[in-house]
């Protein structure tokens, strides 16, 4: 049975393999580090794109919405001066009815009165 030490040369041998494994881990690690890196900044700049067409598309939502309220603006304006005239076409009417009304009520008093008195002579006349 051997209790020795094994002897210089293989002890560093060995120490030189696992020098090797340590500078292949260092480079791999290296290498993740550096993609690591490079898909940060990949996810920055797309975050960063992301947020600019964020940015126009509410821009352009607020374009939008300022000409809708523009238009309903104008049309509401637009409807109120035709209400108005309406109501003063109305009123007209309204008053041209009043008038006619008026009109065809003293014709038939008149009428009566007229033919009161045609009662009233056919009657002084013995008729």
């Amino acid at each position: 049975m051997q209790t020795m030490a094994p002897p210089e040369d293989a002890l560093s041998e060995r120490f030189a393999r696992l020098d090797e494994r340590f500078d292949r881990t260092d480079e791999r690690i290296a290498d993740v580090d550096r993609r690591v890196a490079e898909a940060a900044k990949d996810t920055s700049r797309q975050f960063d794109e992301v947020n600019g067409r964020i940015t126009e598309a509410g821009k352009e939502t607020d374009r939008r919405l300022k000409e809708v309220d523009r238009r309903i603006t104008e049309k509401a304006e637009g409807t109120h001066r035709r209400l108005d005239w309406v109501e003063e076409e109305v009123r007209g009417l309204k008053k041209g009815m009043e008038s006619l009304h008026s009109g065809i009520h003293r014709a038939t008093i008149a009428i009566w009165v007229a033919s009161a008195g045609v009662i009233a002579a056919i009657l002084a006349k013995g008729g």
